[in-house]
């Protein structure tokens, strides 16, 4: 057994780096949080060739004496806390000291930094964690760190870079959480020569919301504030009508630091129980400030998770504040009243009655067979006579339950089937075959209709236009973060266009960033057929709850919708006969 030993400092920085620079993001992230605890009132990144190449943070905050330029290299070099109860106060982004040291362990690194007044500043080269250089340099006040070549010496870290787009999206997203957290503070971000972010101080975070992410988002957001026992929660939410396709757009700030924490996320969906569909999102950015004692910021590597002392609470008071927002901007009638029920049921008989013989044949049931029983007070179906069914899996829509669901007899029992979740699934194979026939009809839109997209869905959106118009969804970019929709397939007709493509993009986001087209185009398409299926709470026809069903029954896979829900639950006669205790 190999002899224990005490590992070289030089090693012992390359590993701490794997824990907190996962990427060239977490450089930019950590460098920012620097630059917030100098002060700084302008932040610029500049990065090359999605941070591989070089990544360059300059601030205009208090800058470093020579000294502190000197020792910030150090491993646990900080100015943040002194003693064990600095730990439970912590009201820095930065603390540990981590940061620097990291990452100059595995990059080539140039700090120039001055405070105001000084006759001169001071410029500190590194490489791989060396000293190369320290010596007196011309420099404003504040500090400039430039980061080249991360990753040089560990050959390993960098093959688990994703592509160019993938790591400029994290850095995006970096700095947006950082300037969402801090809309008073300017944030300036080019790759190369292009500006990506330009976003100017403001005290106002719904305009910093439109600075980051335009007006399609922004618009469709309400403002909340609220709180108790000096808990303050305030922030953006979602409403109930301007829900997402994924969760891109779900962000918690505790203190002013952007954070992960599955309590916070499940509040948010808590408050938004009742008013979206299950596979949709709310979007939201949830501000928190409390008590630094109350939580703890030192349990990841990166800072990116947090723990409350009193976890239930924080949860139950984030959920009833978003719940009061939204309940103060109207929320839907909680469901019909027995009443209501009673008059739909009877609705339902009468017109079934009034058919003609061979009408209600149709739907496999004798002529004047159902009838309504005027005592009951919950308005049940009260008898029916024998049933006159072909032997088959042949299903008889009778009528619909809110109008959500359809209620249908089959040979052996009844069954229930999701409105929308089958005509999704129609939609969605008669997609598959348009495309692939290579024959995807298309219908020109007679005035074209103009979307506006934050930076980074910008460049994943331009990424994919010419996939996307394989698809029949032509898409044009017009400039200034707008993009033009030209054309759709033509079973979209009559959809709302500007809504299906934000949630193509929120579907990009999440499987698209690899750019393989091939194993994001059922998901694409799975969106695509959700915009024009029927909806719940819309009111059909009997003879379009037959005509939905026959087409149901003619897929490959008519069980399911395309999310993998279900279409049909089955009840057989004798499990109706369990219910009520006949068997």
């Amino acid at each position: 057994m190999p002899s224990i030993k005490i590992l070289p400092d030089n090693l012992i920085n390359k590993i701490a780096a794997g824990e907190v620079v996962e990427r060239p993001a977490s450089v930019v992230k950590e460098l920012i949080e620097n630059a917030i605890d100098a002060g700084a009132s302008e932040i610029v990144v500049n990065i090359e060739q999605s941070g591989k190449r070089q990544i360059r943070v300059v601030d205009n905050g208090s800058g470093m004496s020579r000294e502190d330029a000197r020792t910030a290299f150090e491993r646990h070099a900080t100015s943040k806390i002194s003693s064990e109860s600095d730990l439970e106060m912590i009201r820095t982004m930065g603390f540990r000291g981590e940061a620097l040291s990291s990452i100059a362990s595995v990059a080539q690194v140039t700090m120039v930094t001055a405070q105001k007044g000084a006759g001169s500043g001071t410029i500190v080269e590194i490489e791989g964690g060396t000293v190369r250089n320290i010596a007196d340099a011309a420099a404003p006040q504040g500090t400039s760190l430039e980061v080249n070549h991360l990753f040089y010496n560990t050959p390993a870290r960098l093959k688990f870079l994703k592509s160019a787009s993938t790591e400029l999206s994290h850095i995006i997203d970096a700095v947006s959480h950082q300037a969402m957290a801090r809309p008073d503070v300017r944030f300036k971000l080019t790759h190369g020569k292009n500006i990506v972010l330009d976003l100017p101080g403001s005290s106002s975070i719904r305009e910093r919301a439109f600075q980051i992410n335009g007006s399609e988002l922004s618009d469709g957001l309400l403002e909340f504030t609220g709180g108790r026992d000096n808990v303050r929660v305030y922030g953006l939410v979602s409403k109930p009508n301007h829900d997402r396709g994924d969760r891109s757009y779900q962000e918690f700030y505790v203190n002013g630091r952007y954070v992960k924490n599955a309590s916070l996320s499940h509040a948010l969906y808590s408050a938004f129980a009742d008013l979206i569909m299950r596979d949709r999102h709310p979007a939201g950015f949830v501000f928190i400030d409390l008590d630094p004692a109350l939580v703890d910021v030192n349990v990841h590597p990166a800072k990116a998770e947090v723990r409350f002392r009193n976890q239930s609470q924080i949860h139950d008071l984030v959920r009833d504040v978003l719940r009061e927002a939204l309940g103060s901007h109207g929320r839907p009638v909680e469901g019909a009243t027995r009443q209501n029920f009673t008059d739909r049921v009877r609705e339902i008989v009468v017109d079934f009655n009034t058919r003609s013989p061979a009408d209600q044949k149709a739907y496999g049931i004798r002529s004047g067979s159902l009838n309504f029983d005027q005592t009951a007070a919950t308005g049940y179906i009260t008898s029916r006579s024998e049933l006159d069914v072909p032997i088959s899996a042949v299903l008889y829509p009778l009528a619909q339950v809110h109008e959500s669901f359809i209620v249908a007899q089959s040979n052996d029992g009844m069954a229930l089937i999701d409105q929308h979740a089958a005509h999704e699934r129609v939609l969605f194979e008669k997609l598959q075959d348009q495309v692939t026939a290579g024959n995807m009809p298309v219908q020109d839109l007679l005035i074209p209709i103009q979307v506006e997209l934050g930076r980074s869905e910008q460049g994943l959106l331009k990424e994919h236009l010419p996939e996307l118009q394989m698809l029949g969804f032509l898409v044009e970019e017009f400039g200034g973060g707008t993009f033009v929709i030209k054309a759709v397939p033509s079973l979209m007709t009559g959809g709302d266009y500007k809504q299906l493509l934000i949630d193509i993009v929120d579907e990009l986001k999440v499987h698209g960033k690899s750019g393989k087209m091939d194993a994001l185009r059922n998901e694409v398409l799975s969106v695509m057929a959700c915009h024009p299926a029927i909806k719940v709470h819309r009111k059909l026809s009997i003879q379009e709850m037959e005509g939905l069903i026959n087409d149901l029954f003619s897929c490959r896979m008519p069980h399911s919708c395309p999310h993998g829900r279900p279409t049909v639950v089955r009840f057989s006669m004798d499990e109706i006969k369990r219910m009520f205790k006949r068997l």
